[in-house]
């Protein structure tokens, strides 16, 4: 066998070893949506891999919820905007009141979620988000640095002033 012909089976190898692992990856992670009964109250104890901003929040800088002067269906647009504006992102799941995206890594595909649940109170929308890796026990970080991002951009977005009033 030539050289050629090794650099090229090499090649193809490990090419076909990357395949072979992310396809993996998404057997043993399948999307399973998160509807909003079955919203998240908190992540696992002492987790390093779930971020969530609701009444038990976990990471996120201890924020227990989002408040917005409009409308739920306003702000859930927002949301999916600012979703559909990040890398590798799809929304599996569309409620009135939660948006459910998947966040999937460069390299490996690796599925994290996204859910954004919001209601309601005292003529304001108010949002809870749960953002946590399907695989292993630790994140480097990404769902916390992402609910940051969200929560930087949806306090930076103008909204109409509106009453929020349950459908």
């Amino acid at each position: 066998m030539t050289n050629r012909r090794r650099a090229a089976a090499f090649a193809g190898g490990i090419v076909a070893i990357y395949l072979i692992a992310v396809a993996s990856i998404q057997v043993v992670a399948p999307d399973i949506l998160i509807e909003p009964s079955a919203f998240p109250t908190s992540c696992p104890d002492n987790s390093k891999n779930c971020t969530m901003i609701g009444p038990n929040p976990h990471r996120g800088e201890g924020l227990t919820e989002l408040r917005f002067d409009s409308s739920l269906g306003v702000v859930l647009s927002e949301v999916e905007s600012w979703v559909d504006s990040e890398p590798r992102t799809e929304i599996i799941g569309e409620w009135p009141e939660q948006t459910h995206a998947v966040f999937r890594t460069l390299l490996w595909r690796f599925p994290d979620d996204f859910v954004v649940n919001g209601h309601c109170d005292d003529g304001a929308a108010v949002l809870h988000v749960y953002s946590k890796s399907r695989l292993g026990v630790g994140d480097l970080g990404v769902n916390d640095d992402r609910v940051k991002r969200f929560v930087d951009h949806m306090s930076s977005v103008e909204m109409a002033t509106l009453e929020c009033v349950e459908g």
